[in-house]
């Protein structure tokens, strides 16, 4: 069927088609405003809920032979995230997702987790467990400006690596700062003699010490004794110490070396007090010898005084009952070779909360963003004040003093 319009009536329609055309054009364009803003709203509030995750880094040697260390310190960074997480920052609430891998302690290995961890986003990692496995670390995540948090690495060297690296325990140069200080400071000798046992960490250490007491007016009888400590070997020093007359006499050496020694230097009359270091410190030195013949010893141990045996710190004193306690709720799950804290546990823990500390203090999670207020640190931990240097070692960290007195350790007095 075909209409047919005269001039006027094709006008008259054309003008009411294009009138209505725009009513409903701009009836379109008000729906199609409304629809995009109910979308909007629905997607801001889907941004609004959706859940903030901090991812914290844990590299550690997990496996093998040395695996409970690795444990030690995965057992401490779950203990602290139950504790704080979810945390407020910036306004916002994150809940911490940590991520751990094992790299086997072997450097190799420990190069390519650190590179995993990246790709997976941490914004710090805890780790490692030993220096060859740090150092190698370190620059793969100073390259994405991510910091690494050690408790274990002590060599001083391991600093060297990068400005993202910090530590919380004591390195191996103020541990023996440390011993400098107290033999200068408590016991003032006048006539100190210094021995070694031949193998390379004490006589790196002897060596150290006797550059630092030399430096600091301290006199020193001779050069020091370099020992294998046989038979032959103890009865040449014992005589030889018996025409120094020492005062006091520092051995770097085991319990049990020490233990001959000092059975030796007695039997032919030398009362010189002894000092010694972590190797010399040990339960086992009383089976080897007579109370009476070991009674007096000193023992300088680089481990912060809240934390180390004997400790009456409550607050250190609850951390091993809760870690007791996250050991039986991880084993749930996973099988676990320790059956409490070791020495390193408290460092663990208290080096992934002061990195939360820095991301509340800048308000980010950020590294970019907390990486100064991380160097900025000042927190009272678990094992006691924490501060970092310039090379991002812990400034000023304590050792703790012991003695043996009728027949048993004690805290020295």
């Amino acid at each position: 069927m075909f209409y047919n319009l005269n001039v006027s009536n094709q006008r008259y329609f054309m003008k009411n088609l294009f009138s209505n055309s725009g009513k409903y054009i701009k009836i379109l364009i008000i729906m199609a405003v409304i629809i995009m803003t109910i979308f909007a709203g629905l997607n801001i509030s889907s941004c609004d809920t959706r859940e903030r995750i901090i991812k914290i880094g844990n590299q550690a040697a997990l496996s093998g032979e040395h695996r409970s260390f690795g444990e030690e310190q995965l057992v401490s960074l779950e203990l602290a995230i139950s504790k704080i997480s979810p945390i407020n920052i910036g306004g916002f609430e994150y809940n911490i997702e940590l991520i751990s891998r094992d790299d086997e302690g072997n450097p190799e290995k420990a190069f390519l987790i650190a590179q995993e961890l990246v790709d997976q986003g941490v914004s710090i990692v805890i780790g490692s467990t030993f220096d060859g496995t740090t150092r190698v670390s370190i620059p793969v995540y100073e390259e994405y400006n991510i910091p690494l948090i050690s408790p274990f690495s002590q060599k001083t060297e391991t600093a060297r690596e990068g400005d993202n690296f910090f530590r919380v325990i004591i390195n191996n140069k103020q541990k023996i700062e440390n011993i400098a200080d107290f033999i200068i400071e408590e016991t003032r000798p006048r006539r100190l003699v210094l021995i070694d046992n031949r193998e390379e960490y004490s006589e790196d250490l002897v060596d150290y010490l006797q550059e630092l007491l030399t430096d600091r007016g301290q006199k020193i009888l001779g050069t020091p004794y370099s020992i294998e400590f046989s038979k032959d070997d103890l009865t040449v020093v014992a005589e030889n110490l018996l025409i120094d007359e020492p005062d006091y006499i520092f051995c770097a050496a085991r319990y049990d070396e020490l233990a001959l020694l000092m059975e030796e230097t007695r039997n032919i009359g030398i009362d010189a007090g002894f000092i010694t270091e972590t190797m010399g410190m040990s339960e086992n030195i009383f089976k080897v010898s007579k109370n009476s013949i070991v009674e007096g010893l000193i023992a300088i141990i680089p481990e912060s005084p809240s934390t180390a045996m004997y400790t009456t710190d409550q607050e250190a004193i609850d951390f091993w009952h809760s870690y007791n306690g996250m050991i039986e709720v991880l084993k749930e799950d996973m099988e676990l070779s320790i059956d409490g804290p070791g020495q390193y546990a408290p460092y663990a823990y208290d080096a992934i909360l002061l990195a939360i500390e820095s991301m509340k203090r800048s308000n980010s999670i950020l590294p970019q963003d907390f990486m100064e207020e991380l160097r900025a640190t000042s927190y009272e931990g678990i094992t006691g004040h924490i501060e970092f240097d310039s090379n991002g070692d812990r400034a000023a960290p304590l050792s703790t003093v012991f003695t043996i007195k009728d027949g048993a350790w004690v805290r020295y007095n």
